[in-house]
């Protein structure tokens, strides 16, 4: 449950400033116009129009206007407890969050409302005060996990790639990748397809269509070679899949016929010339 114990709104104050001192309840603060500047142990962070900031209770803030003149800005404060205060946790994770709403516009007719109903409560106002706390916290609480699912999802995709990258010379199955991060086939798929728009079968076969490339150029091996190398079973297999990523056979590399080849996201043409290199050696 949120306990509202009241609402602001500062219209450009000039000099507005607060010194280093703890707040007393959790605030929600959304920046309508302007800019104002917050610190936080050693962290400044400056709040533009649309950006929406929360203080847990206890923290310890200074703040003040931008150089550049006063501002305009909503601000909540509340209590919670029960569930309420257990959801506020992902919020608190890096002591406040500041974050920018997508829907700024909603946000500020909601919080204008709020304080509407702050200052003028009828019968059941306070119920109203109340539902409209509850869905501009439970707005940015879904942002921010939002937030944090897509870095996870980021760091699992980061190291699926640096895993194929390399062992590009082996024949990677889907149960590797899952294995690798310790989730299942269909959520590797889904990572894949999510981040990079491809499945994870697709992008193996890129990695080692571009470091054949290399080697092709190089012309240190032979197709045969190099297909052996990449860990493909048949030569004719190899052939397909080159030719489905670059649009000609090998043969054709090997005469220096120039392709249109994509690269490949975590696959730099260092990184390239680099398992091109291990190839040879």
């Amino acid at each position: 449950m949120f306990t509202l114990k009241s609402v602001l709104y500062d219209d450009r104050i000039e000099k507005w400033q607060i010194r280093d001192e703890p707040v007393y309840h959790h605030i929600l603060i959304f920046v309508s116009g302007g800019k104002v500047i917050y610190q936080v142990k050693e962290e400044v962070l400056e709040l533009h129009e649309g950006d929406v900031l929360f203080i847990p209770s206890g923290t310890i803030r200074s703040c003040q206007n931008d150089a550049k003149g006063p501002h305009q800005k909503y601000s909540a404060h509340f209590t919670a407890s029960g569930e309420a205060e257990a959801a506020l946790d992902v919020l608190r994770e890096h002591v406040v969050f500041k974050w920018s709403m997508h829907n700024a516009n909603y946000f500020r007719q909601r919080f204008s409302m709020l304080l509407m109903q702050w200052f003028d409560q009828v019968h059941g106002g306070h119920l109203i005060c109340q539902g409209i706390l509850l869905e501009l916290v439970g707005r940015l609480i879904h942002d921010a996990r939002h937030k944090h699912s897509s870095a996870v999802k980021k760091d699992l995709i980061n190291r699926l790639q640096n895993y194929i990258v390399h062992n590009h010379c082996k024949p990677i199955q889907l149960s590797d990748l899952a294995h690798h991060i310790d989730r299942s086939p269909n959520h590797v798929t889904r990572i894949f397809k999510e981040m990079l728009g491809q499945t994870p079968i697709d992008y193996i076969h890129q990695v080692k269509v571009s470091v054949a490339c290399e080697l092709l150029k190089g012309g240190g091996m032979t197709i045969a070679e190099i297909s052996d190398h990449l860990g493909y079973c048949e030569q004719s297999y190899f052939h397909r899949i080159f030719k489905k990523f670059t649009g000609v056979a090998p043969t054709a590399v090997q005469k220096g016929h120039s392709i249109a080849f994509v690269p490949l996201p975590g696959l730099s043409a260092a990184a390239r010339k680099e398992a091109a290199k291990n190839g040879r050696t």
